[in-house]
């Protein structure tokens, strides 16, 4: 029956379809609102979660999801004490609580979900660290139209057709501040663009940037090829990848390495069978950052 419908709704003229496709996109967005909340545990610290978000079930099979981004915040904030730790889609405090498990650094923390930006400033309250919250989308700075829709445990903004909201997307060097020496960034779609527009200033500062490489077509490997080429051209040497689930995949100087994964996980995607994985998620470092990448790779190879 599932697939009679959507042999039917492919067949409708564009403009019909994509009108049906986006008022699907509002049924869900209502349907997800009017969930209840649960308790999930975020290294050492109960978070307020919608009953339905994805980590409320990823948390019991994937317990080492995500805990790379403490990982790397502990070596970072013992290098670099008054050092500033950015969060872009910070969604409901999750990966914000780990760095939080961790140091005591000051964290600036941007999510474009007004409804998620609530539950984050709910949740960040019992952090210790110094928080700044915004609800921002980040981008290259300029207005797209589209409208904002959630499912599982994420927002995602789709642009064009049916968004009748205009927004004015921030880029990254706005919201940072002159102590930042990490940036974590999983944005659903615009880490790449986000990377891209902002390389006058990771040339300058050389941040730890650790971000999810999400390669679905040829358009999203040819652009994350032509991002490391273009890390490696301002400084970045060291890099390790970990899957979706939190598994330590390689650490490398080796673009070629990082090259293959990509086209890896362009194929992945491309096949018509079931995937193991999702993504990757990637921390790229500055040649002066030697001794964090030998420190993140020691913890990884201690079982």
């Amino acid at each position: 029956m599932r697939s009679f419908i959507k042999r039917v709704l492919l067949n409708l003229p564009k403009p019909i379809y994509n009108y049906l496709l986006e008022l699907g996109r509002l049924w869900q967005d209502k349907v997800y609102f009017k969930q209840g909340f649960t308790l999930i545990k975020c290294g050492k610290y109960e978070l307020r979660a919608p009953k339905n978000h994805a980590l409320t079930g990823l948390l019991k099979t994937q317990p080492y999801r995500d805990l790379f981004v403490g990982v790397t915040a502990k070596f970072i904030s013992e290098k670099y004490p008054n050092c500033t730790i950015v969060d872009i889609g910070a969604n409901i405090g999750d990966t914000a609580a780990l760095i939080a498990t961790q140091s005591r650094n000051k964290l600036i923390l941007i999510e474009a979900s007004e409804y998620f930006y609530e539950i984050l400033i709910y949740n960040v309250r019992q952090f210790p660290n110094e928080c700044v919250v915004r609800k921002l989308m980040i981008s290259n700075g300029k207005n797209i139209l589209g409208s904002m829709h959630h499912r599982g445990g994420t927002a995602y903004f789709h642009e064009g057709f049916g968004g009748k909201t205009e927004i004015k997307t921030s880029r990254l060097h706005e919201v940072v501040d002159k102590n930042t020496r990490f940036v974590k960034i999983d944005t659903d779609g615009y880490d790449i663009s986000i990377l891209n527009d902002s390389f006058e200033w990771l040339a300058e500062g050389h941040p730890a940037i650790l971000f999810e490489n999400d390669i679905r077509d040829i358009k999203d490997l040819t652009a994350v090829d032509e991002l490391f080429d273009n890390l490696k051209k301002i400084g970045y040497e060291y890099f390790v990848v970990w899957d979706d689930p939190g598994f330590h995949v390689v650490s490398t100087q080796d673009l070629g390495i990082i090259k293959d994964l990509n086209r890896y996980l362009f194929k992945l995607h491309q096949s018509e069978f079931q995937r193991g994985i999702s993504n990757y998620d990637v921390l790229c470092l500055h040649r002066e950052e030697i001794d964090i990448y030998n420190k993140v790779c020691g913890c990884y190879k201690t079982y």
